[in-house]
This record gives C-alpha cells, sequence and structure tokens, in this order.
C-alpha cells in the first residue's frame, strides 16, 4: 500500500494582499503541523477572487511576486508542497492561476484557468495549456473551480497524462446565502456532486478547497476513487484538514478504458447522425 497524506484548505474571503498573505501562510503552516506532504490552496486566493462584494484593487505583478514568495517561504520552513491560487496580469487581462511551489520553496510551475466561467468575463481572461505535475512522490492536476464543474473533458486529460489526484481550487457560495449542513445534500448546489462524478468516473482522487465564509456553497473536502467522502471541513469554517490516502486505489481504471477510436465523430458526422 503507497500512502500519502494531503491537506486542503479553506481560507477567508480577502480583498487585498494584506489579509491574503497571512491567511495563505497561515494554512500553509497549519498543513505542516498536520503532516501533510502537499496543501491546496483555494482559487485566487491572493488577492482574493473578483466576483465578491467588494471591489478586489488592481495588484502589479511585482506586488503579487512578492506575496507568493512569502507562501513560498512558508512551504519551505513546512516542507510541504503548496498549491496556491493567484492571478497574473498581462497586457490581455488578469489570468487566474494555480502555482505549485516545491517543498523546498521553489516554484515547479502554475496551471492556468483555461475556462472562464460567464459570471468571470468582466474581470478575468482564459488561459491556455494543461500539464500534469509530480511532486511528493505523486502525479497530480488541477481543474480550478468551473474547469472542474462543468468541463469532464478537462479532468479525463489529466488522469490520462498520469494524476492520481486531481486538486480543485475553487470559489463557490449559495445563491440565497444560506450554509449547507450535510455533503452533497440534495438542496445544496450542484457543484460537490459534479466532483464526486469526477472521482468516480476517473478513479482517482479529488481534493477541493473552497474559500470560507457564511454562503459557503461547496465543501472543502477529498473524495475518494469510489466517490465517497474521505474527509471535510465544516461549511464557513477557516481552516485545513488533512487525511491519508491509499494510491493503490487511484488506479486510473476507468479513465484508461476511454475508447475514442470507438466514440469520436466530427461535429458534422453528429449532426448528420453519421
Amino acid at each position: 500500500m503507497s500512502t500519502i497524506r494531503i491537506a486542503v484548505a479553506s481560507t477567508p474571503l480577502t480583498a487585498t494582499l494584506e489579509g491574503a498573505v497571512p491567511a495563505a501562510v497561515a494554512a500553509v503552516e497549519e498543513a505542516g503541523r498536520l503532516g501533510a506532504r502537499i496543501v491546496c490552496l483555494p482559487e485566487t486566493g491572493l488577492p482574493g477572487h473578483r466576483v465578491q462584494a467588494r471591489t478586489v484593487p488592481d495588484v502589479p505583478k511585482d506586488a503579487l511576486d512578492d506575496a507568493l514568495h512569502e507562501v513560498a517561504e512558508a512551504a519551505r520552513r513546512t516542507r510541504v508542497v503548496t498549491i496556491v491560487g493567484t492571478e497574473r496580469p498581462t497586457p490581455a487581462g488578469r489570468e487566474m492561476l494555480s502555482v505549485v511551489l516545491g517543498a523546498d520553496g521553489t516554484r515547479l510551475g502554475e496551471q492556468a484557468k483555461t475556462q472562464i466561467d460567464p459570471s468571470e468575463e468582466p474581470h478575468y481572461i482564459a488561459g491556455t495549456g494543461r500539464r500534469v505535475f509530480t511532486a511528493a512522490g505523486v502525479t497530480f492536476g488541477i481543474a480550478i473551480c468551473h474547469e472542474a464543474f462543468r468541463y469532464p473533458e478537462i479532468v479525463r486529460s489529466l488522469v490520462l497524462g498520469g494524476a492520481q489526484i486531481i486538486f480543485a481550487p475553487h470559489f463557490v457560495t449559495t445563491e440565497d446565502g444560506s450554509l449547507p449542513a450535510r455533503w452533497c445534500d440534495a438542496s445544496n448546489p450542484y457543484n460537490e456532486k459534479a466532483l464526486l462524478c469526477r472521482a468516480l468516473e476517473n478513479t482517482v482522487y479529488v481534493a477541493a478547497s473552497n474559500v470560507a465564509g457564511h454562503d459557503q456553497g461547496s465543501a472543502t473536502c477529498i473524495i475518494a476513487p469510489d466517490g465517497t467522502l474521505v474527509t471535510s471541513l465544516d461549511y464557513g469554517s477557516v481552516g485545513v484538514v488533512a487525511a491519508d490516502i491509499d494510491l493503490d486505489r487511484a488506479t486510473r481504471g476507468l479513465a484508461l478504458r476511454w475508447a475514442p477510436e470507438r466514440n469520436l465523430q466530427t461535429v458534422d458526422q453528429v449532426v448528420r447522425g453519421a
């Protein structure tokens, strides 16, 4: 049996780096105290998601780099591989990123969000490219929020690329401002059910990190390859939760059974019923 302890964090919704950086550092340090090898923080935690009631000021690249350096120092001190959400200013607009920091604090790379939710389009632009990472003895991919919920092809491609764990940093709230009481309850927003499906349909672990708040709509949790809940944080709570996962269970079996030669058609063929 090959096991690894991973962690997922809920940080508070912030609007400035002054609030965001200490929260991110605290989450990394708590993951270290829990003995985790990898921790995932929520989407665009630095400086904070722009689809919120408060205005998030523009942040220059140098300030974002400095913030990432502080989080990287925490990763180095705790020896925890850290996935941290941020943004990247470009001449065309802001990209949404998850940056992967090694246990020695080095930057292993980043995953840009390539599928932007329509509500985010006034604030962000889509990036390009998809990759997997190998660190702490495991291969993983990152599907950011809308990508994991609405585009199962993205998760499937990462699993076919070798990912045993899919990390899903996200920002999801309830429409009515309520707080769910039970994971995957029928009255909850659909998002948790989508993540359960991503685990089941690919036979991998899914580890999801949402922003904490009074209207948090999806759990910060770890889901097993059979769709069962391994562990989760209480809705609305700032904190970190960790669990030992058995990588032998992440067989990628159902993903590997995908037979494109028996299924793929052109759009014209599908329309014509060919």
